[in-house]
């Protein structure tokens, strides 16, 4: 594992101020478990964390709201929007525990880096997203309903990604 910890700490208190030693704590547990894994591994493991968060810190009705694109799931203070801004941290914490911040080498590694909400994440997963057809990420993000989730808590707005998102969620889901 390659990040510092300072660097780490002060991430994670200047995002989650009130929970950032509870973050670091499971950013910390999740990379240990990834280390050795290949990414699509370390995507299905993460998958379940994000889905076993979703699950967790949101009712039934939140989800479903979410899904439905209800606009008071984007306010401040609503539940989903400290779901996302959890699950985003740890993302990118893990990724610096990891040293995984380089170009994306596939489809779970450059969907990993695109959840983490740093710039320097989403430049890394630039290259391999233009490559890509919408017709791969809709099928890699129906195999992964936990990243499909996080990314429809990420976008606000009607984009052609949320949709693709939500398409994908009720694939995974729906099976």
């Amino acid at each position: 594992m390659t990040a510092e910890p300072a660097e780490l700490r002060a991430g994670l208190a200047a995002v989650l101020p009130a929970s950032w030693k509870a973050a670091l704590a499971a950013a910390e547990d999740l990379a240990r478990r990834l280390q050795y894994l290949s990414w699509p591994d370390r995507a299905r493991l993460l998958d379940e964390y994000f889905w076993v968060e979703a699950r967790s810190r949101l009712s039934t009705d939140g989800v479903t709201a979410v899904v439905n694109r209800h606009p008071e799931t984007f306010r401040r203070g609503h539940p989903s929007v400290a779901y996302a801004t959890w699950c985003t941290a740890i993302v990118a914490s893990v990724l610096q525990l990891l040293g995984e911040d380089g170009r994306a080498s596939c489809a779970e590694h450059a969907l990993t880096l695109l959840l983490s909400r740093r710039a320097e994440h989403h430049d890394a997963a630039d290259d391999w997203l233009a490559r890509a057809t919408p017709e791969q990420l809709q099928r890699e993000l129906s195999k992964l309903p936990g990243y499909a989730f996080l990314l429809l808590t990420l976008s606000p707005n009607d984009t052609a990604e949320s949709f693709m998102a939500r398409d994908a969620f009720w694939a995974a889901m729906l099976g």
